[in-house]
């Protein structure tokens, strides 16, 4: 059961997430947030003491709300190129939901505090995990066999932070289905050396 206090400081959070995705961190000041989030400074500043504590949280939850999503798109897909094409869709629509997302992601990682890990990083690190079982399982079920996985992984990923930034608008319904094919069989549907795919 959702508290008073959850609700209120996820509303804090969603209010900083729009102030975030459109002006610079330095430009947010405490007080906008309140104001977006209808909310007195004094309860902001119960759940947060200070701007980069804030932002901290948002990019944790952020990271909860992905981990949420995969878990609910992968659970119905079945077999392991559903579930990759099920993840990419999902990985899309997330960012395309949270604009403001990426560019947090990065002044995280250029404000790195040594010794402090980043939320984001934990993420990211599931997110390759997840890729790897489900290439994993992709060899197991017969679908496809990814020869260099650790490597196969990354290269996925950082095309799709590419789409996301880069790619037409408004996405194609067949978005996802076109980048998991690209990637198993290669872009100009040659032999890969990352990738071989059971043909039926």
């Amino acid at each position: 059961m959702r508290t008073k206090t959850t609700c209120q400081s996820e509303k804090v959070l969603e209010a900083a997430a729009r102030l975030f995705g459109t002006q610079r961190f330095h430009e947010v000041r405490m007080e906008d947030i309140a104001a977006e989030a209808a909310v007195g400074k004094g309860t902001l500043y119960r759940y947060f003491a200070d701007k980069e504590e804030l932002y901290w949280a948002l990019l944790t939850h952020s990271s909860a709300q992905l981990s949420r999503r995969l878990e609910e798109v992968l659970e119905p897909a079945h077999g392991a190129r559903q579930q990759l094409e099920a993840m990419v869709e999902a990985i899309i629509a997330f960012f395309d939901e949270n604009p403001h997302l990426f560019d947090l992601i990065q002044r995280a990682e250029v404000h790195h505090r040594p010794g402090v890990a980043s939320p984001w990083q934990q993420t990211r690190d599931d997110l390759l995990r997840l890729l790897l079982g489900l290439f994993e399982a992709g060899q197991r079920q017969g679908e496809f066999t990814i020869r260099h996985p650790d490597l196969a992984a990354l290269m996925l990923l950082g095309g799709l932070r590419s789409v996301i930034r880069f790619g037409k608008r408004p996405r194609s319904r067949e978005l996802a289905r076109q980048i998991v094919t690209d990637f198993l069989r290669g872009a100009d549907m040659s032999q890969s050396c990352l990738v071989t795919e059971k043909i039926e």
